[in-house]
């Protein structure tokens, strides 16, 4: 474990300074890197340390610290390297501005305002696209998800004897928030390719794209927990007040996807086989998300906790599951962070698509 002791104090570090040197477009000299390297390994540390001596772990004893609250100390660590990169760009770097990052919020709020319509008018036409040679019409957006959850239910239900309460919806709910989150992330390499046809004759902001399909996949995980609330019915699942955390659970959900979409969208104009690594790599993703089980229950102490703390994703999948089925409240705190965290990732995402989206043309 003499390794992990090691890795608490560089990864966060290391992290840091690769968002700050992504910021600076890759510009950063070799001496700028071991100064900032050295900054944020004193300032996250620091940070660390200290919200661990508030919260009653005091003193540097490796042999007293439990493996739980290493992991947690990197992944804390992790999420604020995430986090301190954009302030000390805006005290330290001359290209980095208060008054740049206030012109491109602007900017970002004022194309969604302008294109929201016209997002909306596509992912209607996608819609109707999809199902207009279809027999069944709109009832396949039920019975894919469906049938995907009969499916599940008895692989693992029956199978693995999953011993979840209302079991089948517990599946469904997992399968319908994967579904966006995963549809949304493998779609997301390719819409600048995809689209090439509109970017080439007229301009509007890359992830405009994007946030249609958003709206398209959306929609769909909408049928979904229409279905899920008429199971509820069936399986005479109480409601509680709590179901209306499923709201801000959902709205997370969108934002993290948005953000997370719109850095995949950018590189994937540069990196053609993107969306084969994608797709693998979501593949695997599927089975830590707790999707179609409990990490917390199937996975050891404490990594199945951590799990579900720590991934976006499965946080949300679980709270949705909490608020729905089992009439508890989620983790406020940890939906509130993960929404803090999402507005960053499409911060970032968009600052990047606006610093290159002029390329994209060329490129593709």
């Amino acid at each position: 474990m003499e390794y992990l002791n090691f890795f608490m104090f560089i990864i966060p570090p290391l992290f840091a300074l690769l968002i700050h040197n992504y910021l600076r477009h890759g510009e950063l000299s070799n001496k700028r890197k071991i100064v900032f390297a050295i900054v944020y390994f004193i300032l996250l540390n620091a940070i660390t340390l200290g919200m661990s001596w508030l919260r009653g772990v005091k003193g540097l004893r490796f042999e007293d610290m439990t493996l739980t609250y290493k992991i947690k100390y990197i992944s804390l660590g992790t999420v604020m390297g995430f986090v301190l990169p954009f302030p000390i760009c805006l005290l330290t770097e001359d290209q980095i501005t208060l008054g740049g990052l206030k012109r491109y919020i602007k900017r970002f709020c004022q194309d969604m305002k302008k294109y929201t319509a016209y997002a909306i008018r596509m992912a209607k036409a996608d819609l109707g696209a999809e199902v207009a040679n279809a027999y069944l019409d709109w009832l396949w957006w039920m019975i894919e998800p469906v049938c995907n959850m009969l499916m599940y239910t008895l692989i693992f239900g029956v199978v693995f004897r999953a011993s979840e309460p209302f079991f089948p919806i517990f599946i469904f709910i997992g399968i319908s928030m994967w579904g966006f989150f995963s549809r949304s992330i493998s779609g997301s390499v390719n819409t600048v390719r995809v689209n090439k046809g509109i970017i080439t004759k007229i301009y509007m902001p890359k992830y405009i794209l994007l946030f249609s399909k958003m709206l398209v996949n959306g929609f769909k995980m909408l049928v979904s927990f229409g279905v899920v609330a008429v199971m509820m019915i069936v399986f005479r699942v109480t409601p509680t007040p709590y179901i209306l955390y499923a709201i801000p659970i959902l709205i997370v959900l969108f934002l993290f996807s948005f953000g997370v979409g719109t850095i995949m969208m950018h590189y994937g104009v540069y990196v053609s086989d993107l969306s084969y690594i994608t797709g693998i790599v979501l593949s695997m993703m599927v089975f830590m998300t707790g999707t179609f089980y409990s990490l917390s229950k199937r996975f050891p102490q404490p990594f199945g906790e951590l799990m579900e703390q720590y991934n976006p994703v499965a946080f949300l999948i679980a709270s949705m599951r909490k608020a729905l089925l089992y009439g508890q409240a989620p983790a406020w705190e940890l939906l509130l962070f993960w929404g803090f965290i999402s507005l960053g990732l499409i911060a970032l995402g968009a600052f990047t698509i606006y610093s290159n989206e002029n390329a994209y043309v060329k490129v593709i």
